[in-house]
């Protein structure tokens, strides 16, 4: 006899309300529960909704502040058999699909409501990932993770070489400008006034017309471990990229620090539709 596998009727993506959407994405893509505060909070500033937060992550207290509303959401989509939650208790569970089973209803409360499960940093504290049926992932995929048009785009072999660095900037985990872990150099020494200005200009001219299409959020961080990113606008990008201090440029080998890029859901939908495959295939810029 042949098993049918159980379908879900599911409402149409864009019908979601963007917490809904926030954490059914990280389950379709398989992600920890740690960061999603995080991730709403950018949701609902590439939304420009009028709950947006500023332009920066939240601090601590205010992501535990929005943890009982969005754990609140999040157990009304298990119950309704649209999401699943995991404790991770081995670093390889991270490498394989699937963490272990999940998490029964009493567990499953238990662990939403603790605040450290959604900041994650707090030693000692329990780590969760999050998955999602497989028909809801096949129903759902598209709506999490669009492909724009990639018609009119230059393909790869057109972008300049630096504009092909930015986009894979943006892409990998890390994603850093400057610092000690950056793909561009140090300001140069000897420059001041209009030559470190013209020099500066020229760094940041792969990056602006991704950053003015609204596909790729510049984003500063001032300390290693820390949750304190600013996002940096369009129009103070030179002035950012032209201080030392906020590129940490120098010696200083601490991971994170410094100006960092990544995609908006705008410009990943637009990386998958018109340049992802052709770097995956080479995984070179020539």
């Amino acid at each position: 006899m042949r098993i049918r596998r159980r379908r879900h009727c599911l409402p149409a993506w864009g019908t979601l309300t963007i917490a809904e959407q926030t954490l059914m994405r990280r389950a379709v893509l398989g992600y920890g529960l740690a960061g999603m505060v995080q991730n709403y909070g950018a949701a609902l500033r590439w939304a420009d909704t009028a709950d947006a937060p500023p332009p920066r992550s939240y601090t601590r207290d205010e992501q535990v502040t929005l943890v009982p509303s969005l754990a609140a959401v999040a157990l009304d989509l298990a119950e309704r058999g649209l999401l699943r939650v995991h404790e991770v208790r081995d670093s390889r569970d991270w490498l394989s699909e699937v963490s272990g089973p999940a998490l029964t209803r009493t567990d499953l409360h238990d662990a939403l409501t603790e605040p450290s499960g959604w900041t994650g940093g707090t030693e000692g504290a329990r780590s969760f990932r999050l998955s999602a049926p497989q028909s809801v992932r096949e129903q759902w995929w598209e709506g999490a993770c669009p492909t724009a048009d990639a018609s009119g785009l230059p393909t790869w072999n057109e972008l300049s070489v630096p504009e092909r660095e930015v986009l894979v900037c943006a892409y990998e985990t890390g994603s850093m400008l400057t610092g000690a872990w950056g793909i561009w150099g140090d300001l140069p020494a000897g420059l001041d006034g209009e030559q470190l200005l013209a020099w500066v200009d020229e760094q940041l001219a792969p990056l602006v017309p991704f950053v003015r299409k609204g596909w790729i959020e510049v984003l500063h961080r001032p300390e290693e471990d820390s949750d304190s990113d600013t996002v940096i606008p369009l129009d103070r990008l030179r002035e950012a990229f032209s201080d030392p201090v906020m590129r940490y440029d120098g010696d200083g080998g601490d991971w994170g620090v410094g100006l960092s890029c990544h995609f908006t859901y705008e410009g990943l939908a637009v990386w998958r539709g018109g340049w992802s495959s052709e770097w995956h295939r080479r995984l070179h810029f020539d």
